[in-house]
């Protein structure tokens, strides 16, 4: 019983994360509630016809050259990779660092008990994670060689019920060792971004050149074919998969099954250990030094900088554009040789400098630090509007370490965009306040959303920073207003000059801009102390 109350705690959590209410008890209307439903198919059909795409191109060489164990092989790669990379720094945040651990542990409730639930609702995220990949996989194969329940159950027993579980077995441990490795470094913020970084640089570019790969696989698979078959329990997926291989999938079941064991001794025997112990974390000794009074606004930006430094997922998910600008200028100079020719080219010379003007807005729409900065407030959001500031203050803190963190490295796209483009003076002004009124208007828009939208009820900063109906308006919003001009140009480009695409879009942002300066400054402020 106690088991069923966990594990349904952790699944209205979820819920009311997405569909349900916040402190405030009220529900979410059902027009946002289908708004969101929408938006998140919208976002798995993607994901799962980009993987069809791929599948498609591989099933029918794969399957008359009868490479089918191969193809499932690697199926069962892409799929691990995608649901490890999506559940390992969760696992690290929810099964030893939740904010309630200490709350379940003082209770009466075993250790084992509190980890399984947390264990399970992982599990549902991996499943979710591996239909995205097997899901099109099997489609793409029955297309070809057609439906046979021999080679169909096998598959679903494989891809969707044995791969993920030991998927959360390997997540979960390396999980544990992040979480040790963490609690023994100062500056657990950087560690953790600089590992997160490293796995988008590996996605990157395997995304960059997916192309270019999937096209030598479907010309000469032998080379894949020779790696993947050094590997016995990668033939033993494939051969259980494409051929219904039952001495193979027994392996698989047993093998599985001995790993879930054995992980869950080890997890369960130190999850108590890991969850409270903070011995470990690093010693900083204390120095009597002078502490100079600042103003009330600065202190309060500092509050917001330290907190943003403080937490890994609030930079990887609300400052990815911050990072990415300065790789962005870096692109720029190396490639500059293969775009600058474009310039010359008729038809497409002038569009290029508009072209990537919108990617730098693009860039400022993937910074969305005032998206939650409300919600991370969580229960302790009396403590700020019990401090001596207005609320005008409180706001325009967040708005100001918005504006901060995500400005400098637009305008070092934007000048490096001018000096190598060159582009005309007007489209010139337009590479610096472009970019920063769409900076402004994410900082407004996130404000504004979460004050309408904020979600208190969360356990780990990553529920706030990750999910809830204001970081879908944010994120799916911006997108939408940068992206305007695309069919704007493609219905009305032969009507409107070139020239002032640029001009006439900076001034929609400005007014949009001014309307959202203009409620954050009389309802904004009286949302703020309802809260």
């Amino acid at each position: 019983m106690t088991l069923k109350a966990l594990l349904r705690v952790r699944l209205l959590g979820i819920k009311a994360s997405l569909t349900g209410a916040n402190r405030s008890n009220k529900k979410r209307s059902r027009a946002s509630i289908i708004g969101f439903s929408v938006l998140m198919l919208y976002t798995f059909g993607y994901f799962v016809f980009m993987m069809y795409m791929i599948f498609s191109q591989l099933a029918e060489p794969f399957a008359m050259l009868g490479y089918g164990a191969v193809y499932f092989a690697m199926a069962a790669i892409m799929s691990f990779c995608l649901m490890f990379i999506g559940s390992v720094f969760t696992s690290k945040a929810q099964l030893y660092e939740a904010k309630d651990n200490d709350l379940l542990l003082s209770m009466p409730i075993k250790p084992g008990e509190v980890l399984l639930s947390r264990m399970l609702t992982l599990l549902l995220i991996d499943l979710g994670l591996g239909l995205v990949v097997s899901g099109p996989a099997i489609f793409a194969w029955a297309q070809v060689v057609g439906f046979d329940l021999a080679w169909f159950i096998p598959c679903l027993i494989v891809l969707i019920v044995l791969l993920p579980l030991f998927t959360l077995l390997v997540a979960a441990l390396f999980g544990w060792l992040l979480h040790l490795v963490s609690a023994r470094v100062r500056n657990q913020s950087l560690l953790t971004v600089g590992l997160s970084l490293a796995f988008l640089a590996v996605y990157f570019v395997a995304i960059s050149r997916m192309n270019i790969w999937l096209t030598e696989i479907v010309r000469d698979p032998s080379p894949l074919v020779g790696a993947l078959s050094g590997f016995a329990p990668l033939i033993w997926i494939g051969r259980a998969c494409a051929e219904g291989n039952l001495p193979a999938l027994g392996g698989l079941v047993l093998g599985t099954a001995a790993l879930a064991l054995l992980g869950w001794i080890l997890l369960s025997r130190g999850f108590l250990h890991a969850a409270t112990d903070n011995r470990g974390a690093a010693k900083i000794k204390y120095v009597e030094k002078r502490v100079n009074a600042v103003s009330p606004d600065r202190a309060l930006l500092r509050r917001e900088l330290k907190h943003l430094g403080s937490s890994p997922a609030y930079i990887m998910n609300c400052a990815l554009g911050a990072i990415m600008a300065p790789v962005a200028a870096v692109f720029l100079i190396v490639k500059r040789d293969s775009f600058l020719p474009l310039l010359a080219m008729p038809g497409l010379g002038e569009y290029l400098p508009p072209m990537m003007l919108l990617g730098l807005c693009f860039l400022s729409a993937m910074c969305t630090l005032t998206g939650p900065s409300i919600s991370i407030e969580g229960k302790s959001m009396w403590l700020l509007k019990s401090l001596p500031v207005t609320p005008r203050q409180a706001l325009s803190a967040k708005l100001r370490m918005h504006l901060l963190v995500g400005l400098p490295p637009m305008l070092l796209c934007s000048v490096i965009f001018i000096v190598l483009l060159r582009p005309e003076p007007l489209t010139a002004v337009c590479c610096f306040l472009l970019p920063a009124a769409c900076m402004l208007f994410v900082g407004l828009f996130g404000l504004f959303e979460n004050l309408r939208h904020p979600n208190f009820d969360w356990v780990n900063e990553t529920q706030a920073v990750k999910t809830g109906m204001s970081m879908f308006a944010v994120i799916f919003g911006t997108m939408a207003l940068v992206m305007l001009p695309i069919p704007v140009v493609l219905i009305w480009g032969d009507q409107i000059p070139v020239s002032l695409l640029a001009p006439g879009f900076l001034a929609l942002v400005l007014l949009l801009d001014l309307l959202l300066w203009r409620w954050l400054r009389t309802r904004g402020e009286k949302r703020f102390l309802e809260l």
